[in-house]
């Protein structure tokens, strides 16, 4: 192997480090962020003997990246529109998007700096020519621009499945909620308090939108916001659904029973695709691996016994 492809997976290997350290870092964001978390800590305060949470290591890297990030918002270097943008894709990775914000620009930065940094320090010990030396540094530099969206993607995916999967009970669980009586903040509320245990990604945006709904003047911008935080197509049609009935004076049962059977039917259409698809998807392997282990059962034995004859 030559010493510019041994410095290319030696600069790769640092930069999977780097995005387990943004991975760490957003994780305990997303974690300090639960509300329920939060208010668990409430009720049931650590033991005199325990630690801080202050303390640890991870709150001492987050409050650094989390200071690193602030001091570069106010700054050319991050624009009002791509702040704007990362806050968006961190909401809707479940985190606080303030916080989390300025964390993943800090997070960004260090790798940046540091992977052609590390390129050059490593091109130094394992390279002998300068052509080497510099595929070194410009793989390193590629991975520092893209491991941490990438880290960033990776984290919002498991929480956007699970809030596409959870909205449909939520739907029934707030038409249930609705026949028996209750306000549009109450039921959500309610909801919020029910799913917590079946689907926390979904209870969190229902706590979220609970708050929004007491605290904001108007209650369809809660509603439209939380389209905007998830960045999900069935959240934006749900706030868009309760502000034309709250706008209209429609009832909120009949909305939402019949989006609920519309979100249901539209994941089974999805799996049936998926279905669809898999006789495409099982062509490569039945060529590559299937009919070659049939040809040598069916026609081993005749093609042995004709050697063996001749």
């Amino acid at each position: 192997m030559s010493p510019a492809l041994i410095g290319a997976a030696a600069a790769s290997l640092a930069a999977l480090s780097l995005s387990v350290v943004v991975a760490v870092v957003l994780a305990h964001l997303a974690e300090e962020g639960d509300l329920i978390r939060r208010i668990r800590t409430v009720m049931h305060p650590p033991a005199k003997g325990q630690p801080p949470a202050a303390a640890s290591l991870a709150v001492s890297v987050a409050s650094m990246f989390a200071h690193l990030g602030e001091a570069l918002r106010g700054t050319r270097l991050v624009s009002p529109q791509d702040l704007a943008q990362l806050e968006r894709a961190i909401a809707a990775a479940g985190f606080d998007p303030r916080r989390a914000a300025s964390a993943f620009i800090g997070v960004k930065m260090v790798v940046l700096l540091g992977c052609p940094v590390a390129g050059y320090l490593l091109g130094l010990l394992i390279t002998r020519t300068a052509l080497a030396h510099l595929m070194v540094v410009a793989v390193a530099l590629i991975l520092g621009v893209f491991v941490p969206g990438f880290a960033l993607r990776l984290l919002r995916r498991p929480y956007l499945k699970s809030l596409r999967k959870g909205l449909p009970d939520a739907l029934d669980l707030m038409v249930v909620c609705g026949e028996a009586g209750l306000g549009l903040e109450s039921a959500v509320n309610r909801v919020a308090r029910e799913m917590a245990q079946s689907n926390a990604s979904v209870a969190r945006e229902f706590a979220v939108l609970s708050q929004e709904l007491r605290m904001l003047p108007d209650r369809r911008e809660a509603l439209m916001r939380m389209g905007e935080r998830t960045d999900l197509e069935g959240y934006r049609r749900l706030g868009s659904t309760l502000a034309q009935a709250l706008r209209y004076g429609t009832p909120l049962t009949h909305a939402l029973r019949v989006l609920a059977a519309e979100m249901r039917q539209e994941r089974m259409v999805a799996m049936e695709e998926k279905a669809a698809r898999l006789p495409a998807l099982l062509v490569l392997p039945l060529i590559l691996f299937i009919m070659p282990s049939l040809f040598i059962v069916l026609i081993g034995p005749s093609i042995l016994q004709l050697m063996n004859n001749l």
